[in-house]
């Protein structure tokens, strides 16, 4: 079976823009992303990421009733072939691995607690995650290998094991840990 790649005429000034400020706007910081700390980048972005907002393109992959924008696989591959270009638009646009799946996962699993502390926050884009899911002992991210448990002692959570290449995590506000 073959895809159809095609969208609807009203998407294409949508993908227009995003053309043009991945070229004129985010390529160029990437550039130079290397020098700044890491909040003089935060503070770069941050109009770059309202303007996503405002254009309703954040957050793409989940559906509305999820937070996001239900804009469906062609649209997002689309999308992503435009992102694809420069290390910093997935970011910007909030369809960067790990806080996409993430989001998916807060959007299913969590309560409404958590997706006031967590999800919401990271599909606005005031949060980054980390995904901790591989360990040492086991072969890559096959989490039908998982050893890791959590035990509830008390009021909180002990995690007993090593979780190894967590993505994301120098910057992340969270982790997600599997087990």
């Amino acid at each position: 079976m073959a895809w159809d790649f095609s969208d609807d005429p009203a998407f294409g000034p949508e993908l227009a823009w995003m053309r043009e400020i991945v070229r004129d706007q985010i390529e160029p910081l990437d550039l130079v992303k290397a020098q700044m700390s890491r909040e003089s980048y935060k503070s770069a972005i941050a109009p770059l990421k309202q303007q996503v907002k405002e254009r309703g393109l954040r957050a793409g992959h989940l559906d509305p009733e999820l937070g996001g924008q239900g804009m469906g696989q062609v649209r997002l591959a689309l999308m992503h072939e435009i992102l694809g270009r420069t290390p910093s638009a997935p970011e910007i646009f909030g369809s960067q691995a790990p806080d996409s799946r993430n989001g998916e996962l807060l959007a299913v699993g969590a309560d409404d607690e958590q997706k006031d502390r967590w999800l919401w926050p990271l599909l606005a884009g005031d949060l980054t995650s980390s995904f901790s899911l591989s360990e040492p002992h086991s072969a890559g991210s096959d989490p039908t290998a998982i050893t890791t448990t959590a035990r509830l002692d008390g009021d909180e959570y002990v995690i007993d094991d090593e979780k190894w290449f967590a993505s994301n995590a120098r910057h992340a506000d969270f982790a997600l840990a599997m087990w």
